[in-house]
């Protein structure tokens, strides 16, 4: 007679996907948290990181590809490093509480 849901009554369409989202929040953050105890502190090709980094090779970047190709490669080595070592543990844990985030909003709308 009355399907309209009641005022105070919980929907039963978000539980699952409120579930989900804090299933994912804690497999994340857990993966995430493994991955920052066990990853190495330092990228073993260190010699590598000393020449990109240095007062040299900017200045030749620069006046190849001007300021422009200074800042992209500056990204370029930050972002690539969000996904080494210890840096990893924490991009996923991020990456885990947005997502887990939406999934939870998405839910509350829903419900």
């Amino acid at each position: 007679m009355d399907d309209a849901p009641r005022a105070g009554a919980p929907d039963r369409e978000a539980e699952p996907l409120k579930l989900a989202s804090l299933l994912v929040l804690l497999v994340g953050l857990s993966v995430g948290a493994a991955i920052y105890v066990f990853a190495p502190e330092r990228d073993e090709n260190l010699a590598m990181y000393e020449m990109t980094a240095s007062k040299q090779y900017n200045r030749e970047l620069r006046r190849f590809g001007g300021r422009a190709s200074v800042l992209f490669d500056e990204f370029q080595t930050w972002f690539a490093g969000r996904w080494r070592g210890k840096a990893l543990g924490v991009t996923i844990g991020w990456l885990t509480v947005a997502a887990a985030g939406i999934m939870f909003l998405i839910a509350r709308r829903k419900g």
